[in-house]
C-alpha cells in the first residue's frame, strides 16, 4: 500500500455449515492530499481466501475522505459475502461495527 496503514480490522468469513472461519482483514490508509485540495483514502480487504480488493474514496478534506471508506467499506464485505454465498461477522457478530452506509 503506498500509505502508512492507519487502521486494521480482522473480520470471519463462513460458508453456510461450515464451522472453520476464513479470515479477511481490512486495511486503511491514511488520507492523502490529491488535487485541487481535495483528500482521498485507499483500503483494502484481503480473504477470503486469495481475494484482495483495492478501493479509493474522496472527500474534500482529510475527514470526510476517513469518513467515506468507512462508510463503504461494509458494503463491499457485504458484496463479498453475498457474492460467495456466505457470511461476514466481526466478534461473532453480523454487525461489522462500521458506520451505516449513506
Amino acid at each position: 500500500m503506498p500509505g502508512p496503514v492507519i487502521a486494521e480490522r480482522v473480520l470471519e468469513f463462513r460458508l453456510p455449515g461450515q464451522t472453520h472461519a476464513q479470515r479477511v482483514t481490512v486495511l486503511i490508509e491514511a488520507p492523502q492530499s490529491i488535487e485541487n485540495g481535495n483528500w482521498s483514502v485507499e483500503y483494502e480487504i484481503h480473504g477470503p481466501g486469495q481475494r484482495k480488493v483495492r478501493q479509493w474514496v474522496g472527500g474534500v478534506d482529510s475527514v470526510q475522505a476517513l469518513y467515506m471508506a468507512l462508510v463503504n467499506i461494509p458494503v463491499d464485505l457485504r458484496g463479498i459475502a453475498l457474492l460467495l454465498g456466505g457470511t461476514m461477522t466481526f466478534l461473532d457478530s453480523e454487525d461489522l461495527k462500521f458506520p451505516p452506509p449513506l
